[in-house]
């Protein structure tokens, strides 16, 4: 699906961990699911150098919302040999926006995701003033 951010896309996520025997421990949350499925089935396969982009708005909160793509972000990760060499994205620079993603990743972290971003009011407000 195109909008990841949905139950249906969850369950789709979930399933195809299970019928792939992908190992998820909880929160079984649609980010982490994508992660391992992502980990398994294309990560660690990359051998020639490569380019993933493009990456959901679930997984990016720090990313800017991709020009033609509303459920996208501008990001990029290059992998060489199974490994990640470099992430990169344009920053988000919409203090309301970066504020409900910043609370989407509270509502993670409070389901139990230790990989979630705190609140960081004071980056917010920066936002605001034009900077960092």
């Amino acid at each position: 699906p195109e909008d990841l951010s949905t139950p249906q896309a969850r369950e789709l996520m979930d399933s195809l961990c299970v019928e792939h025997e992908i190992e998820c421990p909880p929160p079984r949350s649609t980010e982490r699911l994508l992660d391992k499925l992502v980990g398994h089935f294309i990560e660690e396969r990359i051998v020639s150098p490569a380019f993933i982009t493009d990456h959901p708005t679930i997984m990016s909160p720090l990313a800017k919302q991709h020009r033609h793509h509303r459920h996208r972000t501008e990001r990029f990760e290059l992998f060489i040999a199974g490994r990640e060499l470099a992430n990169a994205y344009t920053e988000l620079n919409q203090p309301d926006v970066q504020r409900q993603r910043f609370r989407a990743q509270q509502a993670a972290a409070a389901g139990g995701d230790d990989e979630a971003q705190p609140m960081d009011e004071p980056f917010c407000t920066a936002l605001e003033y034009g900077l960092p």
